[in-house]
């Protein structure tokens, strides 16, 4: 059975086949999805959209197509197909052609779909069918986005791409000479005063010390012994990070110059938020990441545990948390035991990461005391009183289920209408009703009492605190209750109380909390009575004189996160292949290096500590993960340790190139830039950022996406006339993105 389907692209009308996108699998095992953009257009009105084709090859009639996505008003071409929002983000098309399928028919849905499609990010993902109420999972295929220009290109001449020939000039512009000195690995060290002759280390000596600089050390390396005089609770990190400065310091023989060298960081928190609320990893991926913060001397894990998306740390006594608030699947309704799917998955709930999964009590104590033995705290976060959608939808599920009321933390009966950043209307908690306050008081108990478990001290707890949005509780009958009986004018006020109920929660536990920086923001003297002095510390992830002033000046301990130099979500550069957001603009790997108290926070008393973020908006795996981390964490180290500047870009380079064979040795992803593509009288040349050896350029002339088994480039080559060029670096097991260089 083929069906000829009418394309329409703004004003243009294009008649395909199904046999011209795909070849359909006969008796498949099961049913098959491809995904591709036809590219960007612009209608009579000036309005902006591209279409998204999806082709199915069934194997059998089914119901829906069902996808996820950043929400976007979307149109199916054929009218007689229909486009429904089970949740901002989760997508279900349905069409009278999937009722009629057989095994091996192909079938073709074009979504023309608002805006331009310009990063791979913003593609659908977690692609799956749907067949009598259930989801059926299938064989997936997104195609890139860089097969044509018009896939990248808008039609008002926006063009992001990052060609081979730009690329070309950026690398030649990197490429360093820089080898560091020896023990001059980043963080790189307050002083190193070396001595006159090489010594093959002795063992390593650690002598308690006082001294009023964060984790200050004196090492003395000699021939008999290294002896190592500090004031750190965590020694063995300090060791550790000695070690590996000696190690990579050493000849062949294993010998090094002596040396004294003398140390400490500029700031006490040193830190990197992960969220696994939206796309979680398991415990060993966590193990695997904290190393990496040890390795570079971070000590803090401020992990992202609570959002709209996912709840995933078990709390005893609360099992909804964890059975509905960690699993996502496919549903069109709230009154089934787990959420609505979002981001990844397959519409199974139960199929498991990066859409479902939490970490249950053990998981989290072993996680604790791994962390700790490499010198690292972890700081959990549960968002409140926003982006708490799955808290919210647990509860409601426990009371409709077990009968039990007491920690319901939305009203029945409340009209209010609001949509938030993420354009949910239902994430918000409300601070008017006595469920809410014995939910978190519950919750704090329990995290207490994992900490206690594993002989560990409970930092703080970090409440969140961000993005409530406007009319969050305007038809609430309890809020506006609780406003007329306390004198409260505006939601303001009713932020301010649940703050405060919050704190005083807290502080009754012997519990400090954390938040973003709106918890320290605008707020009156009383209220600063009362949080203030709860506060562990809060996130400056934006900068103005006045935020400062509300901050530092009022005696909250602030942690520089700012947006435009420390979030690694965002994406390094421009090119459409490159993962990641663009809303705080690039932060490329130079980018926490440039976060120097005098940039970041010009004026402002002295912070407390600098962390990076990473949302996992984007992110599906550990090694994700890593490609966002590394090398950024090498700036973020940098500035951790140095507050002001101290190398250059040139020299900091060089220290990145040097880290990268061990990345790729202990099997880390990691970000690669592209290489670059030249044509110069005839000629084609390529290069890389790297030094010679560092990596393998595969190219191809055909205009297909270069793969490990492309022709190698062993030097330059005479240019095939009107054949676009494509390059990909592969260093194992990372890879960059593409370079294009189109035919003039």
């Amino acid at each position: 059975m083929i069906k000829d389907t009418v394309i329409k692209t703004g004003a243009a009308v294009a008649i395909a086949t199904s046999l011209s996108m795909c070849t359909p699998a006969k008796e498949a095992a099961q049913p098959q999805i491809i995904w591709e953009t036809l590219g960007n257009s612009i209608d009579e009105q000036g309005n902006k959209s591209w279409t998204q084709r999806f082709t199915i090859v069934a194997d059998g009639p089914f119901d829906r197509l069902a996808f996820k996505m950043f929400k976007s008003a979307m149109t199916p071409v054929d009218r007689a197909d229909t486009v429904i929002e089970i949740l901002p983000g989760y997508v279900a098309v349905g069409s009278p052609r999937f009722a009629e399928a057989v095994a091996g028919d192909t079938i073709i849905v074009d979504i023309a779909t608002a805006g331009a499609l310009t990063t791979q990010s913003f593609r659908p993902d977690g692609m799956h069918l749907v067949a009598a109420g259930k989801p059926v999972a299938a064989t997936v295929e997104r195609k890139p986005i860089t097969m044509r220009p018009e896939q990248w290109r808008t039609v008002d001449g926006h063009d992001s791409m990052v060609y081979g020939d730009e690329a070309y000039a950026v690398n030649d512009s990197l490429r360093s000479a820089f080898h560091a000195g020896a023990y001059m690995q980043i963080p790189t060290p307050k002083s190193v005063t070396l001595g006159k002759g090489n010594v093959k280390p002795g063992p390593v000596k650690v002598v308690r010390v006082d001294d009023g600089r964060t984790d200050y050390y004196r090492a003395e390396i000699g021939a008999d012994t290294v002896m190592v005089m500090t004031n750190s609770e965590h020694p063995d990190a300090i060791v550790a990070m000695l070690e590996r400065r000696i190690a990579e310091s050493a000849d062949g023989e294993g010998n090094v110059p002596e040396a004294t060298i003398e140390d400490w960081a500029d700031y006490r928190y040193r830190g990197f938020m992960l969220d696994v609320s939206r796309n979680f990893i398991g415990k060993e991926d966590v193990k695997q990441i904290i190393d990496l913060l040890a390795r570079y001397g971070l000590n803090t894990l401020h992990f992202h545990l609570g959002d709209d998306e996912g709840w995933r740390i078990e709390i005893p006594g609360l099992p909804e948390l964890t059975s509905v608030g960690a699993r996502r699947g496919y549903t069109e309704t709230d009154d089934v035991p787990y959420l609505k799917g979002s981001y990844s998955g397959d519409g199974n709930p139960d199929s498991g990461a990066p859409a479902s999964g939490y970490y249950s009590v053990d998981d989290f104590v072993e996680l604790l005391k791994y962390a700790d033995s490499k010198g690292v705290t972890i700081l959990p976060e549960l968002d409140t009183p926003g982006h708490s959608r799955a808290a919210i939808m647990a509860m409601n599920y426990r009371r409709r289920h077990a009968g039990d009321a007491s920690m319901t933390l939305a009203e029945q009966g409340d009209t209010s209408r609001y949509v938030t950043a993420q354009d949910y209307t239902d994430n918000i908690i409300n601070p008017a009703i006595e469920g809410t306050y014995r939910f978190l008081g519950a919750v704090m108990d329990g995290i207490k009492d994992i900490y206690a478990k594993a002989d560990i001290k409970l930092p703080a707890i970090h409440i969140g605190g961000d993005e409530v949005a406007d009319y969050a509780w305007d038809g609430s009958p309890a809020v506006a209750a609780l406003k007329s009986a306390n004198g409260i004018a505006d939601q303001r006020g009713v932020h301010a109380y649940f703050n405060e109920r919050v704190a005083r929660l807290a502080a009754e536990r012997g519990i400090k909390i954390a938040g973003w920086e709106e918890i320290a923001l605008d707020h009156s003297l009383e209220y600063d009575a009362v949080v203030r002095p709860v506060t562990f510390y809060v996130n400056r992830w934006t900068y103005s004189g006045k935020r400062d002033y509300q901050t530092s000046h009022k005696g909250y301990p602030v942690v520089l996160s700012n947006v435009d130099y420390l979030y690694f979500d965002m994406k390094y550069t421009g090119h459409p292949e490159e993962p990641g957001l663009t809303w705080g603009g690039i932060v490329d790997e130079f980018k926490p290096l440039h976060a120097t108290r005098e940039e970041v926070a010009p004026g402002a008393p002295a912070a407390e500590g600098i962390s990076a973020t990473l949302f996992a908006e984007t992110v599906r795996s550990r090694a994700m993960v890593e490609r966002y981390l590394l090398p950024r964490i090498l700036g973020l180290a940098e500035r951790a340790h140095n507050a002001s500047a101290t190398i250059a870009d040139a020299d900091y380079f060089g220290l990145v190139t040097a880290e990268m064979p061990r990345w790729a040795a202990d099997g880390h992803d990691f970000y690669l830039r592209q290489p670059g593509i030249m044509i110069s009288d005839g000629t084609v040349t390529m290069n890389t950022a790297y030094p010679d050896g560092m990596g393998e350029i595969r190219y191809t002339l055909d205009g297909t996406e270069p793969t490990s088994a492309s022709t190698l480039y062993t030097g330059p080559f005479s240019a095939p006339q009107g054949c676009q060029i494509r390059a990909r670096l592969f260093m194992a097991p990372a890879q960059s993105v593409t370079s294009i260089l189109l035919p003039k």
